[in-house]
Order: C-alpha cells, then structure tokens, then sequence
C-alpha cells in the first residue's frame, strides 16, 4: 500500500542523512515563514481565528504542554490551537512560501506543527529540522502526484495534501511507529479538505484551510498514538482520496506507484519564496508591469489600455471590483494596476490604498481614481502558446498602449518565471530585507540563532526568537 512506504519513510529518516544544502534551505524557509507569520498575526483574519480560540479553549492555562502564538509573547496555547492560529498567520498576507509543481504552499502547515511539538514538548532543533524536512518532502511528493488534476477540480492543495503534511510532520516529532504513522496518515486522508471556491470569492476561508490542515494533521498523530485507527487504503483505495478527489476509476496507478521512486529523493530547494501579498500566479505580470512603469513615471495619461497576455488558470484572476482584501489578492487588474501606479508592491501598500477608499465607488483620492482607471484598461488574454509552458513556467506578457499624442507606441515585458523561484531566486540577504519591512520593529540581530537551531531545545529557541528583548 502507498501509504506503508511513507510510513517507512517518516519513520527511518534521520537529520543526519541531510544534506548540507537541504538544511540550508529548510533555514531559509522558516526565516521566511516566521517572517511572515510575525507580521501575519496583525491581520484582521488572525484576530478573529485567534479570539475563537480562546473563546473555546479557555482553560489552556491548565495545560502544561503549551506552544508559542508567533508574534504574540506573552500568551500560550494547547499544542493544536497554537498550531491552528499561526498557520493562519503565516497564510494570512499572500507572502509564504509554495511550490510550482506541487500547488501548495508548504511552510505554513510544516512549521507551526513542528514548532507547537517541539516546543511544548522541549525537543532539540534536530529534532524539529528532522521532522521539517519531511514535511517538505511528503508535501513535495504528494502535490506533484496529484497535480494539476486535483487542482482543476476544485480542491486547495495546501488544506488537502496539507493535511497529510501535517500528520508526517506530527508522527516524526512524536515517534510514531510505522503502524501508528499509517492510522495517522489514514485519519488525515478523511480530514483533508479545501475548496478553491473559498480563494475565487475572496473570503477568508482560504486561510482557514492552512489552519485546519495543521490541526486536523496534528490531531490525527495524537489520536494515532493513542491506538485511534485510519484507513491504510486511504489515498489509494477504491473510494479513497485519489479516486474521490483526483482521478476517476483508477487510471493513473502507474503514475502512482512510479511516485514511490521518488520518496526521499525530493529536491528541497525547488520551493518558491513571494515577495508580494497577490496569488503566485500573478506575480510574473506584477514583475514585468514593475520593469515597464520605469518608462512612463508616474505619467499614466498617456496609457490607451493595457493588455496581459498569460496562462489560463492565472487568466481566471479577472475580478475588476474587488470588495475585501482578500479578493483584491486575487485580482489580477488590480495587481497590474497597483504595480504601475505605486513604487512597491507590498502588503502595507494594500492595507494604505483601502484606507485611503480602494473599495469605494467614488472615491476622493486622485492616485485611488487612477488605480481604478488602470484597472479598467487591463484586457486579459489566455494565450495558447504561454499556457503550453504552464505548469513548468508561469508566464506573462504585458503590452502597453499609449496615446495618439505619444504615436500609439507599444511597449511590452514578458517575464516567464517569476523573483522567488529557483531560476529567479531570492537570495539570503533579500529574504532579510522582506523580513525587515514586515516587522520593522523587530530586533533583526536576533534572527541569527536560526543558523544555530541544531544547539538549541526548541522551548528556549522559541522563547528567544519569539520574545520581547
């Protein structure tokens, strides 16, 4: 069964069979998601996940086996709640980490299941990294397996898969045995969920996703170790996760078992890290949108329209009113729009421009009426030819037309890859810098005992990263 060779896996892996570059990397990641996370707990949909929380499990006070809320010191939670909130956290702004083949964005259900174990638990930062690593891998694994079929159906990648994620991670930090691992994997498999339709309609259940994705993995570990059962035919059986929510009738079990190959062999480096708060797939127009707005300046009179030509799923991003935060990160006019009018994209800019009446129908600031103008001169276009290179390549093409008084002239930028992937990356020094304008209160020197994780027990090592100076 598929889910034995995991099991197999999540349970023989070891921190000393990685390598120095995959160590590396997993450092890197959990900069940027604690990073992200940090800042992501100032977000409205953090405050209410977070005030839920407390609501119902008043009592954590209680509870000797506590873990950290990032960005907030002075109070712990029971494991699963501290989890379920910083994976909201580090979802919240758009800006955590993913991968191209997988759909899935990765760190935001790893770490807060690593750290809400380690912690509580006082493991060493082996321990955690051991327990980070395969997380990525499974993660990496499965998405790759299920995409983009799973995806085209409707289905989040990161609430379903991530589920799985969550269970791997939670059964290492716990020392499951191989049995106990394949009914925590199997408790997961009936858990995982995520509609797509919760990201299109800009709600915030998109979040929510990564958060129960993290608590329901999390839960199905303990439960496991507590003798509660799951399916081991969970993911391939007949009415199991890939028949119900991926193929139909079976029809890729070669491409299934072809998989188990790769178990162990997962390149950890192929993640993408963001530095926008917009849907990944429209961060290659945002790049060339940025690249084109140093010709015309802030003289914006003079664009007749603009025209994006992309891939088809990044040309389903065509919401021209968008109503809530939320979907303004899914509207691919409105990324375009901001892009050429404001010197950066990022997460302060968008919380400024709805202050400031982005929202309204008639608002009174002149640079909100240009955003709005722009907007509404993207033309989106599916191109064939760009969608061939989808989902290897994330292309874009944006052509701007100006006025008769400049000659009708044409210029256009296409980027196929987009800043933060592994042909274009993000350097050690530019996740710093994204850091830094996030929390720009933060004592910055303290990020150095990341590099150091493996000499630290992971209470004090949260203590330290997590606390006020």
């Amino acid at each position: 069964m598929f889910l034995k060779n995991i099991a197999n896996f999540i349970s023989h892996y070891e921190y000393e069979g990685a390598s120095d570059k995959t160590i590396n990397v997993a450092k890197s990641a959990f900069l940027d998601f604690f990073g992200v996370a940090y800042r992501g707990f100032k977000e409205y949909s953090t405050h209410v996940a977070f005030l839920t929380i407390n609501e119902i499990y008043a009592s954590a006070e209680y509870n000797e086996s506590l873990a950290s809320i990032i960005g907030e010191d002075e109070i712990k939670q029971n494991m699963l709640s501290a989890a379920f909130v910083n994976a909201i956290s580090a979802h919240s702004l758009d800006l955590d980490d993913g991968h191209r083949g997988a759909h899935i964005h990765l760190g935001t259900v790893v770490f807060p299941v690593a750290l809400a174990i380690s912690e509580a638990h006082n493991l060493s930062g082996k321990e955690f990294l051991e327990a980070v690593i395969i997380g990525y891998e499974i993660g990496i694994l499965l998405g790759k397996l299920v995409s983009p079929i799973h995806r085209n159906n409707g289905f989040h990648t990161t609430g379903t898969i991530g589920t799985f994620v969550a269970a791997a991670v939670a059964s290492k930090l716990l020392k499951l045995d191989e049995k106990a691992i394949i009914n925590a994997l199997g408790l997961a498999g009936t858990q995982a969920a995520g509609l797509l339709e919760s990201d299109h309609s800009g709600s915030m259940g998109k979040v929510l996703h990564t958060g129960k994705a993290a608590y329901n993995g999390m839960l199905s570990a303990f439960l496991a170790k507590n003798g509660f059962t799951g399916a081991e035919s969970i993911f391939d059986g007949k009415e199991g996760f890939l028949n119900a929510m991926v193929y139909t009738c079976d029809e890729d079990s070669d491409h299934l078992q072809k998989s188990l190959a790769n178990v162990g062999n997962i390149d950890f480096s192929e993640i993408y890290f963001k530095i926008y708060p917009f849907c990944r797939h429209l961060h290659s127009a945002i790049d060339a949108t940025r690249k084109l707005r140093t010709i015309f300046k802030n003289d914006y009179s003079r664009i007749k329209t603009i025209a994006v030509q992309t891939y088809g799923i990044a040309a389903e991003h065509n919401n021209y009113n968008p109503k809530t935060i939320e979907e303004l990160k899914q509207s691919l006019p409105y990324a375009i729009a901001i892009g050429l009018v404001c010197d950066e994209v990022a997460i302060d800019t968008l919380h400024r421009l709805v202050k400031l009446g982005l929202f309204e129908e008639n608002p009174d600031m002149s640079k909100i009426k240009t955003i709005k103008e722009m907007a509404n001169k993207v033309a989106i276009y599916e191109d064939e030819k760009l969608e061939n290179l989808y989902p290897e390549k994330r292309p874009a093409n944006v052509i701007i037309k100006l006025d008769e008084k400049l000659r009708n002239g044409i210029f256009e930028n296409m980027v196929v890859i987009p800043k933060g992937d592994l042909e274009n990356p993000l350097d050690l020094d530019d996740l710093i810098s994204k850091f830094k304008s996030l929390n720009p209160k933060y004592n910055i020197k303290k990020l150095s005992i990341i590099d150091k994780i493996e000499d630290y027990q992971m209470t004090e090592f949260v203590e330290l990263l997590n606390g006020d100076d």
